[in-house]
């Protein structure tokens, strides 16, 4: 099977992670320790984007503007890896369309001028599909505008400039891109506004990530995936699970209606384990995201149907997302008790068949 022949490429602050609040929240700390006065609105753009000195911005001209630097540099670095772990999160979507992507044949990569422990917050949370290739400051040759960081990405995966596409909400990325010979994309969901953006000539500018999707030629066709288990006896943790309010409430909301207080178990062979896996990703189906709350982890929720000879009702198939959970166990919840209603007993064979976007649901 021949390698994917295309790469997606993107600028990490503000293009795929919301960290624009904890940079200004690190200089507002910074600040608040020195006795400075606090940064204005539009501080960020200001710096990131239109390239202004931080102490210009912050203090206007000063005497001093080395030595206050220096002072800024070193309060920020003693803050920015505890503040930045608490304030920066993933954009609402970045998961989604990384996850999209790589169904459909992208290699993925991340080029930026930002250190290993900022791309972490990527590539360790949960559902983030593989990375083919980062080049952070501490491999690339030199900073954007720079581009070779592109460069190295590109020779690193073995593919042509034309065979990739860089996203960034930087004017410095769309430079980047161009001078790597690789379709440049903007996005104004970082510090920069779209006014900053389009004198750069990117191919487009976007205003969120789930918009690169109209821009690409994705042909792949949807799937039609069907996993087949044997029930199998649960040991009853799911139901105490199922009976708190907030997890109810959210569970009917996407299913329609009321539920059975407890899940049906399904245990499925090596290759149904596998391709259950392959569809946990899978965008072109219809799943919901029930997020993490009270200690209890995140979990994603497949709209299925399920069935048994000619007996069929809608379900959710549950995936809790938590490292190491096994593919080929299956847990649904249903609105019916199907051991009861359709006199099931342990070891029958039903079918889980994943729908589509273009499906009605429920």
């Amino acid at each position: 099977m021949s390698a994917p022949s295309r790469a997606a490429l993107f600028d990490l602050d503000g293009t795929l992670l919301d960290s624009i609040p904890a940079f200004l929240a690190i200089t507002r700390r910074a600040c608040r320790e020195l006795g400075w006065p606090q940064p204005a609105p539009g501080y960020i753009r200001e710096v990131m984007t239109l390239g202004r000195s931080p102490i210009e911005a912050l203090l206007g001209p000063v005497a001093d503007a080395d030595a206050r630097h220096r002072a800024l540099s070193a309060a920020s670095q003693n803050l920015w890896k505890e503040v930045f772990a608490a304030e920066a999160r993933l954009f609402h979507d970045t998961l989604s369309v990384l996850q999209r992507l790589a169904a459909t044949g992208w290699r993925l990569g991340i080029v930026t001028d930002s250190n290993h422990f900022v791309v972490s917050r990527l590539t360790e949370a949960p559902g983030c599909p593989p990375i083919d290739v980062i080049v952070t400051r501490d491999e690339a040759p030199a900073r954007k505008p720079s581009p070779s960081g592109i460069e190295l990405a590109l020779q690193m995966l073995g593919l042509a400039p034309e065979a990739a596409i860089y996203v960034g909400d930087n004017p410095i990325d769309i430079k980047a891109a161009h001078g790597a010979g690789v379709r440049a994309f903007g996005i104004t969901t970082g510090a920069s506004r779209r006014e900053d953006l389009l004198p750069h000539n990117p191919y487009a500018v976007l205003d969120s990530l789930t918009q690169l999707h109209a821009h690409l030629a994705d042909t792949a066709p949807t799937p039609t995936a069907t996993v087949r288990g044997e029930l199998v006896s649960g040991l009853g943790e799911a139901s105490g699970f199922l009976a708190i309010s907030w997890v109810r409430e959210a569970i009917e909301a996407r299913l329609g209606g009321p539920f059975y207080p407890g899940t049906i178990n399904l245990a499925a062979d090596t290759d149904g384990a596998a391709l259950a896996a392959r569809l946990r990703h899978d965008v072109r189906l219809q799943r919901f995201e029930l997020a993490a709350r009270d200690d209890f982890c995140p979990a994603l929720l497949h709209a299925v149907e399920l069935s048994h000879r000619a007996m069929r009702t809608p379900a959710l198939l549950l995936w809790p997302q938590v490292p190491g959970y096994p593919d080929d166990k299956l847990e649904l919840i249903c609105p019916i008790p199907l051991r009861t209603g359709w006199a099931l007993t342990d070891g029958v064979v039903l079918d889980v068949r994943y729908l589509t976007l273009e499906e009605p649901w429920p």
